[in-house]
């Protein structure tokens, strides 16, 4: 399933169905994330499953819009509250992404289409998930995923 073709057949499939954003979609699901930018710095996560960093994010609850889910999931990972920036409310970036399967979760291997959004972050709680979080530089950013949003970014200025 990790081609290329076969990842973009799949997401034509997971689009056209009747659930793109549920969870019960077994062939993947539409998700949300954020690039929470402050002081030349990114809020990433240490993801507990895949063991690598990324921009926090999840999935879209039921009539949840894209951009809420992804406040929301910054949120519920970091506990940085977050805005959306005025003029981004659409996402920076769009990926397609192979999730592994997850015993405890009953769930087999599945297709992420992730939507980035550029978030403001407000204020700093704490977390009600105990999710390792940091402040990253933006040159010591190495997800190519990350490096192309801020790269837009940087167009766009």
């Amino acid at each position: 399933m990790s081609s290329p073709l076969a990842l973009v057949s799949l997401s034509r499939k997971i689009l056209n169905s009747e659930s793109p954003l549920s969870r019960s979609n077994q062939l993947g699901h539409i998700t949300a994330s954020g690039l929470v930018i402050q002081d030349d710095r990114v809020l990433l996560i240490f993801h507990p499953f895949i063991k690598k960093w990324f921009q926090p994010g999840g999935h879209i609850d039921d009539g949840e819009y894209p951009i809420d889910a992804a406040i929301r999931e910054v949120y519920e990972e970091t506990g940085v509250l977050c805005r959306s920036i005025e003029g981004q409310l659409n996402p920076i970036d769009v990926d397609l992404h192979e999730i592994p399967a997850n015993l405890k979760k009953a769930e087999g291997v599945h297709l992420h289409i992730d939507l980035l959004f550029v978030l403001k972050a407000l204020k700093e709680e704490e977390s009600s998930e105990k999710i390792e979080k940091a402040w990253v530089p933006f040159d010591q950013i190495t997800s190519p995923r990350i490096q192309r949003a801020l790269q837009k970014l940087q167009d766009q200025a």
